[in-house]
C-alpha cells in the first residue's frame, strides 16, 4: 500500500507573503495480518505501534523528507534505508491517491473506545488527511509540479543546498540524491507530457517562466551555487582528510555539471516541445474537473471546512470592512497616515528584532524550550526570486539550531517599511514559525504528525501573530500598528479573493484587471504579472489569509465564552499543543478545553 504525505521544510515570506510548499511522495509498505471480516478490531495499544510503523516506512521513502524530519534517524530505529528522491511518475501519483482507500480501511478497523485523548486526536487528524487526499484521486493530471514558486525545478536544488551535513552518512546520501536529479526530472517531463496529451498542460506563460528558471539554474554549470555551497560545507565539516574533502568536492562538481545540468536541459527541451499544447490560459475551472480539484486545493491549503463560496463571502466582507475602518481612522486622526509612513521600529537589525520580539512575546505566549537562531543571507544567485525572508524548518530532534534567511536585495523594497520588515521577522521567528516549530516539537506529538501538512494552521498561525502582535511589537503607536496590521491583511484578502475569482468563478484577465482597478491598482504590467502568478499557483495566498481568520475566530470564541477569565497565554498554549490540524478538529477539541477552563473558574 502507498500513502501520500507531505511536509514543508521551508517557510517563506515574499512581497505580501508568498506561500512555499514542497510536495513529496512517500511510500507505505503493504500491511499483513490486519483484521478482516469477523476478526476483532485493533485496540489502543496497537494504534501506537501502527502509527510508529507508519511513520518509519513513510519517512524512509524520500530521503530529503527524512533528512528534514530527523537529524539522527538511527535513534528512531531507522538505520537501514536507501537514499532516494522518490518517484514522480504518473503511475506513482495515481497509486499514491488510489491506495489511500486501504489506509482509510485500516484506520476504520480500530476500536476507539479505549483511546486516550492524544490517540483520538492523532486518529482524527490522520483520517481527515487521508480522506482529504482521496478527494483528489480523480484529478491526478491536474496536479502541477513545475510552478514558478512551488515547483520541483526550483525547490529541489534549494533544499539540497540546505542539506545539513551532521555525519559522514549525510554527505554520502547527498551525493546519491544529487545523482538522481536527472532521473527524477525525466519522470517529471514524462508526467508533463501525459498532462499535455490529456489536455491539462500549463499555459504558455507558465512554460516560459519554468524554462527561464531552468536555463538560469544551468547557465553556468561550473559556477552553480550547489557547487559553491557544497564546498563550503565540506570545508567546515570536521574529521575529513584533505584527500577526502577534495574527493567529495570533485564528485559533486562532476554530478552537478553533467547529470544535473543535462537533466535540466532535457526538461527545457521537452517543455519547448509541449509549449502551445495547453489550450487553457486561465483558471482551473476551465479544465474538466478543475472546479472540483480547486475545492480540494482550498481545503488542503486552509484546513477550513467552509465551502469556497463561504470563504469568498467572508473575504469580501473583510475587504469592505477594511475601507470603512480605514476611512474612519483617517477621518478621526488626520496625522495617522503620515505617522504610518514615518514610523520607526525600536529595532532594525535582524538579530535585534528577533531578540526583542522573543522577549515581548513572553507576556502572551508560553515559554518555549531554549533554541538558538542564526540569521543568514540568501545566496546571490537566488536573490531574484522575490523572497524577502524565510525560516528553514529544523528536524524535530534538532530544534536548537534554527536558521532564518534574508534576501538582501529586497530589504529596501519601496513598498516595505522597516515596520513591515520587523513584522516579517515576527512571522518567521518569534512568535511565528521558529517559535511554533520549537514549542510544538517539545510537546511530544507522534512523529507521524510531522509528515501531515496543514499550511492553514502553520501559515495561518504565523500570519495571526504577525498581524495581531508583530506590528504592535514594532511600533509603540497603537493606531499606526493597527493600520499596518489591517493593511497587511487587506493585501492578503485581495489576493485570496482574486485567487478564488480566477480559479472558481473563471475571471478572465480583463475581469481581474477591472477588479483591481476598482481598488486603485491599475499598473498594467504589475496586474498582468499578478494574474499570471495566480493562474500558475492556485490557492497560494489562502493558507495565510483564511488560516489567520480561523485563528482569530477561535480567539474570539474563547474570549466570548471565558470573558474576563480569558488568558491569551493559556489559549496559545492550547493551540500549540494541538499542533497542525484542520480547524474543525481544533474547534472540537477547544470545546473540551473551554469546558475545563470554565470548571476551574467556578467556585
Amino acid at each position: 500500500m502507498k500513502f501520500n504525505l507531505n511536509r514543508q521544510p521551508l517557510k517563506w515570506a515574499a512581497g505580501i507573503c508568498t506561500v512555499f510548499c514542497f510536495l513529496a511522495l512517500f511510500r507505505l509498505l503493504g500491511r499483513e495480518n490486519t483484521p478482516t471480516g469477523d476478526e476483532p478490531a485493533y485496540g489502543a495499544g496497537q494504534f501506537g505501534l501502527f502509527v510508529e510503523e507508519l511513520f518509519r516506512e513513510e519517512v524512509k521513502a524520500n530521503t530529503v523528507n527524512l533528512h528534514f524530519t530527523l537529524a539522527y534517524p538511527e535513534k528512531y530505529g531507522i538505520g537501514d534505508y536507501e537514499a532516494t528522491l522518490g518517484s514522480y511518475s504518473l503511475e506513482d501519483f495515481e497509486k499514491a491517491h488510489s491506495q489511500m482507500d486501504e489506509l482509510v480501511e485500516e484506520l476504520q478497523k480500530f476500536d476507539l473506545s479505549e483511546f486516550s485523548r492524544e490517540q483520538k486526536l492523532t486518529y482524527d487528524i490522520l483520517l481527515d488527511y487521508a480522506n482529504l487526499q482521496l478527494s483528489a484521486k480523480d484529478y491526478t493530471l491536474l496536479e502541477e509540479v513545475l510552478g514558478p514558486v512551488t515547483g520541483y525545478q526550483i525547490q529541489l536544488p534549494m533544499l539540497l543546498a540546505e542539506y545539513t551535513f551532521r555525519t559522514r552518512q549525510d554527505i554520502e546520501d547527498y551525493l546519491v540524491l544529487v545523482s538522481q536529479v536527472d532521473d527524477v526530472v525525466e519522470e517529471i517531463a514524462a508526467f508533463e507530457k501525459e498532462k499535455s496529451q490529456a489536455g491539462f498542460f500549463m499555459p504558455d506563460y507558465a512554460v516560459d517562466a519554468v524554462i527561464s528558471q531552468c536555463n538560469e539554474f544551468i547557465a553556468n554549470p561550473e559556477e552553480n551555487y550547489m557547487i559553491e555551497i557544497f564546498n563550503d560545507r565540506i570545508d567546515s565539516f570536521g574529521g575529513l582528510t584533505w584527500e577526502e574533502r577534495e574527493g567529495y568536492k570533485e564528485e559533486n562538481f562532476s554530478i552537478v555539471t553533467t547529470q544535473v545540468a543535462s537533466g535540466y536541459q532535457s526538461l527545457v527541451e521537452e517543455l519547448k516541445q509541449l509549449k502551445g499544447s495547453g489550450d487553457n490560459q486561465q483558471g482551473l475551472c476551465y479544465y474538466e474537473g478543475g472546479k472540483e480539484y480547486y475545492e480540494y486545493l482550498v481545503r488542503a491549503a486552509t484546513g477550513s471546512d467552509g465551502s469556497v463560496t463561504e470563504l469568498q463571502e467572508r473575504t469580501e466582507e473583510f475587504i469592505e470592512n477594511y475601507y470603512d475602518v480605514l476611512e474612519k481612522a483617517l477621518f478621526q486622526d488626520t496625522s495617522l497616515y503620515s505617522r504610518m509612513l514615518g514610523c520607526q521600529p525600536s529595532a532594525t537589525e535582524p538579530e535585534e528584532i528577533l531578540e526583542e520580539a522573543a522577549k515581548k512575546a513572553e507576556e502572551d505566549f508560553p515559554t518555549p524550550p531554549a533554541a538558538g537562531c542564526t540569521v543568514k543571507y540568501v545566496h546571490p544567485s537566488l536573490e531574484e526570486n522575490g523572497i524577502l525572508a524565510y525560516y528553514l524548518t529544523t528536524p524535530v530532534d534538532d530544534v536548537e539550531n534554527n536558521v532564518i534567511y534574508i534576501n538582501k536585495k529586497n530589504l529596501n523594497m519601496e513598498e516595505k517599511t522597516q515596520a513591515d520588515f520587523y513584522a516579517t521577522l515576527v512571522h518567521e521567528g518569534y512568535p511565528g514559525h521558529l517559535y511554533q516549530n520549537v514549542y510544538t516539537a517539545s510537546c511530544g506529538l507522534p512523529l507521524i504528525r510531522n509528515l501531515l501538512s496543514y499550511p492553514g494552521y502553520t501559515e495561518g498561525w504565523a500570519t495571526y501573530v504577525e498581524c495581531e502582535y508583530g506590528f504592535g511589537f514594532a511600533v509603540e503607536d497603537e493606531a499606526v500598528a493597527e493600520l499596518l496590521s489591517q493593511s497587511q491583511l487587506f493585501s492578503l484578502a485581495v489576493s485570496s479573493y482574486m485567487d478564488m475569482g480566477i480559479h472558481y468563478d473563471g475571471w478572465s484577465r480583463p475581469e481581474a484587471k477591472e477588479y483591481l482597478a476598482r481598488l486603485g491598482i491599475a499598473d498594467e504590467e504589475m496586474v498582468d504579472e499578478f494574474y499570471e502568478f495566480m493562474v500558475e499557483e492556485p490557492a497560494c495566498y489562502l493558507s495565510y489569509f483564511i488560516g489567520c481568520l480561523e485563528f482569530m475566530d477561535l480567539r474570539e470564541k474563547a474570549q466570548g465564552r471565558l470573558g474576563e477569565a480569558f488568558d491569551a497565554r493559556g489559549f496559545h498554549q492550547f493551540l500549540l499543543e494541538m499542533g497542525p490540524a484542520p480547524f474543525y478538529v481544533i474547534e472540537e477539541y477547544m470545546e473540551e478545553w473551554l469546558g475545563e477552563q470554565i470548571q476551574e473558574e467556578e467556585p
